[in-house]
């Protein structure tokens, strides 16, 4: 069973299209690989949502 983020069920979603280099999509396959998530969007909302997550605990003054 995969691990896609709990919210994906829950939320209203919006497609984006990026452009990435190489060496970090490969990096994303690798997480996805890690993580056992099978999209490469779950590897990038999953490292959005740790980013943001963050921002929120510690806020700048």
């Amino acid at each position: 069973m995969s691990q896609e983020p709990e919210n994906s069920q829950k939320e209203a979603y919006s497609e984006i299209t990026i452009r990435l280099p190489e060496r970090i999509v490969r990096r994303f396959d690798e997480l996805k690989e890690q993580w056992g998530l099978e999209r490469r969007g779950a590897v990038m909302e999953r490292l959005l949502d740790e980013i943001f997550e963050e921002a929120k605990d510690n806020p700048k003054s």
